[in-house]
């Protein structure tokens, strides 16, 4: 198989990690990056792996999936060639684990190490962290990329071992993801992402935010993704039922809540372990804490401001710019601002409500 065909497939493999769909007639998608929305290939080294993870397309046991390796020249070569037309801005770059981590992960830094090199590309690269490889390995695979990660699938190592048994959150990849921390404190501009996948061992959104906050606070990642389960044809898992999208989606709700409105984990509403799918979060919360509204918005301070429904930072910020030009006494003097609906719900201008009625203990208006 050329080179040409093998990327094309490799490329096409990896649709199966993205978190977005990637645009599959090029090989492409448009990942978010520390410099905002970039255009990468993103692609495996190889669809060999030795591991045998019940959810996964690659494993070991999946005698349907196609089985490629690209040599490092050849996949350079390839990416470059893309990144000169215009193409592309970045590379993604993971694999399954074939013959050893250590070796795997070294064909993966060999690649970025000729694009640097011997192409003197400067652009961004993301490399997928391999379970199993040496310190050594990592402060490596960080000085050559600008992102990296590890995803940890599941938030506990009990429920990891239900998956997939030849990782280990304790002895392996939650060690590393700290280790990977230090040394990133000595680089500017580079970050540490990882994964959970979400309906896979019966873990609840309350288990999952609680590492996520762990994640936030203790170790500075720049993000954590979250991926619904999807059943993939002759695994272990092909019968298992898909995880709605939008318990992926109110768990991003509740990631940006922790990341950068304030809230700790321990402060969102669960039922039952899980947030609630006919709510987003914010506003769960708010109706839970009646008490603490209407907040009047001409004297409230940033941080209250952005634990309204309704307002995200930008917002609290245009409020309080608004506010010190002249007070605000009139729905008519926030016009512009998005969700004004929801907010005016929530808040009094001057004392005043102009809400079409009180927020009850129920979570009903009246």
């Amino acid at each position: 198989m050329d080179r040409e065909k093998k990327i094309r497939l490799l490329a096409r493999l990896s649709v199966f990690e993205c978190e977005k769909d990637p645009d599959l007639k090029r090989h492409i998608y448009h990942a978010c990056t520390p410099s905002g929305r970039t255009p990468l290939l993103k692609i495996m080294q190889s669809t060999y792996c030795d591991r045998n993870c019940d959810y996964c397309v690659f494993r070991r046991d999946r005698e349907s999936t196609p089985r490629v390796y690209i040599e490092p020249e050849d996949l350079a070569k390839g990416f470059y060639e893309l990144y000169k037309k215009g193409r592309v801005s970045g590379l993604f770059l993971s694999s399954g684990i074939f013959i050893h981590p250590e070796v795997t992960m070294e064909k993966m830094i060999d690649t970025v190490l000729i694009l640097r090199k011997n192409y003197g590309y400067k652009g961004y690269v993301h490399l997928k962290l391999m379970p199993g490889v040496s310190l050594q390995t990592l402060e490596k695979a960080v000085e050559v990329a600008d992102r990296v990660s590890i995803n940890i699938e599941a938030p506990s190592e009990e429920k990891l071992k239900r998956i997939a048994r030849s990782k280990s959150l304790r002895k392996d990849i939650v060690p590393k993801i700290r280790e990977i921390s230090k040394i990133l404190k000595n680089y500017k501009n580079k970050t540490q992402i990882t994964q959970v996948m979400v309906g896979t061992s019966d873990e609840t959104d309350r288990e999952i935010l609680k590492g996520t906050e762990y994640f936030y606070r203790r170790l500075s990642l720049a993000r954590v993704y979250y991926s619904a389960f999807f059943p993939v044809r002759d695994t272990p898992m092909e019968n298992r039922k898909a995880e709605s999208r939008l318990r992926e989606h109110r768990l991003y709700q509740a990631d940006f809540l922790i990341k950068n409105y304030g809230f700790s984990a321990g402060e969102l509403v669960f039922e039952d372990g899980n947030l609630r799918l006919d709510q987003d979060p914010k506003t769960a919360w708010a109706l839970k804490n009646i008490h603490l509204f209407p907040v009047e918005i001409n004297t409230a301070d940033y941080e209250t401001l952005i634990r309204v429904p309704g307002i995200g930072p930008a917002t609290a910020r245009e409020i309080i710019r608004r506010r010190s030009e002249s007070p605000i006494k009139d729905p008519v003097d926030l016009r512009g601002i998005r969700n004004l609906k929801k907010i005016i719900q929530f808040v009094t201008l001057r004392g005043r409500y102009f809400g079409k009625g009180r927020v009850n203990t129920t979570g009903s208006l009246f």
